[in-house]
């Protein structure tokens, strides 16, 4: 009898350490399968070139092509100067203009002068052909009618410099003296902006400076607050020495005059770059490499559809800085993991972290 319960507790044992057993397999099972069907947060590159050159946006400022102070060339009271500041003047516009008494007057007396210096060349004519007129005394009626001449022409070119007109589409930025006020020749009188077309300015890194090599692969645009049109821009130059302080390029477009919106010198707008081709090779960060296979290089491919990752065998070709070129194995716009990958499997849901 004894034997019997003996046996029977050593069987109720057993029985109990296998359940133990088997509920502790499941326990710690239960953790992996649900690791492995929670999401695993990743970062995404984009397969691209020059990732940070596809599309950028700039802070640009608004400027003139050109600010100018106008002077009359010739003195005297200015008795006309009815624009404001602020108004735009047409290239040809009468800016301002002198009292031109003076002049008209200085331009009636070398006509007269000019006549006169003209008759008395035609009488010494014939006077010296017969001898009567000595060469010296002939010659001097000459240089008296070709300086009367002369005389007439600088007459007629005063009452011309007596109105400042506009060398440009001019914005009237100031009045550096009022109406009436008596001026000297070469006295500053208005400042004023050449606006035939807007200037907009923006300063790019050094970084992204090197990694331009043609301006007609970008599109560049601005955008206005509140607008969905983009207005395109035209390269026109930029500076080859670096900002100092910031270590930026400064480079300058072009904004052909907006009709319907008032863009004035010194307001601000946002710049838009965008790559219009794609680059002749691929190239993503060093920390999208996965380097866990000896003598063999690859990358996790995010797979947006499933919202999985997938591990795929890349030949590399040369380093630049951080970024390494792709020689074969992705294709342009693949969307890789570059922080995240040493976790992963094939086939496994990944989160795309969006920001912090």
């Amino acid at each position: 009898m004894s034997r019997l319960f003996s046996s029977i507790n050593q069987g109720t044992a057993a029985l109990m350490a296998l359940l133990l057993l088997l509920g502790l397999t499941a326990c710690s099972k239960a953790p992996e399968d649900e690791a492995q069907l929670a999401p695993v947060t990743v970062k995404l590159v984009m397969a691209n070139g020059d990732s940070q050159l596809s599309s950028r946006s700039f802070v640009g400022r608004v400027d003139a092509v050109s600010t100018v102070d106008l002077a009359f060339q010739v003195g005297g009271q200015v008795t006309k100067l009815a624009v404001q500041q602020g108004q735009v003047v047409a290239a040809g516009g009468v800016l301002a203009a002198l009292d031109p008494a003076d002049y008209q007057l200085a331009l009636q007396q070398a006509r007269v002068q000019l006549d006169q210096a003209k008759r008395d060349l035609e009488r010494a004519r014939p006077l010296r052909e017969q001898g009567i007129l000595t060469p010296s005394d002939f010659e001097q009626l000459q240089t008296s009618y070709e300086l009367a001449k002369v005389a007439l022409e600088n007459a007629s070119r005063n009452i011309a410099h007596a109105q400042l007109e506009a060398p440009f589409d001019a914005l009237i930025t100031r009045r550096l003296i009022e109406r009436y006020a008596t001026v000297a020749a070469g006295t500053p009188v208005l400042r004023v902006q050449n606006i035939s077309e807007l200037r907009v300015h923006i300063n790019v890194p050094e970084q992204l400076m090197r990694l331009v090599n043609d301006s007609a692969d970008y599109q560049v645009s601005v955008r206005l607050p509140g607008q969905d049109a983009a207005y395109p821009l035209v390269y026109r130059e930029h500076a080859t020495e670096a900002d100092p302080m910031t270590q930026t390029y400064r480079v300058s477009f072009a904004l052909a005059r907006i009709p319907e919106v008032n863009l004035m010198p010194g307001m601000t707008v946002s710049v838009v770059t965008e790559r219009t081709q794609q680059p002749s090779s691929l190239s993503v960060p060093l920390s999208a490499i996965d380097t866990a296979t000896p003598e063999q290089f690859h990358v996790w491919r995010y797979l947006s559809d499933s919202q999985t990752v997938e591990r795929v065998q890349v030949q590399l070709g040369q380093i630049h800085g951080q970024q390494v070129d792709i020689l074969s194995g992705v294709q342009y716009g693949d969307q890789l993991v570059s922080a995240g990958h040493a976790q992963l499997q094939p086939g496994q849901r990944v989160r795309p972290f969006q920001a912090y």
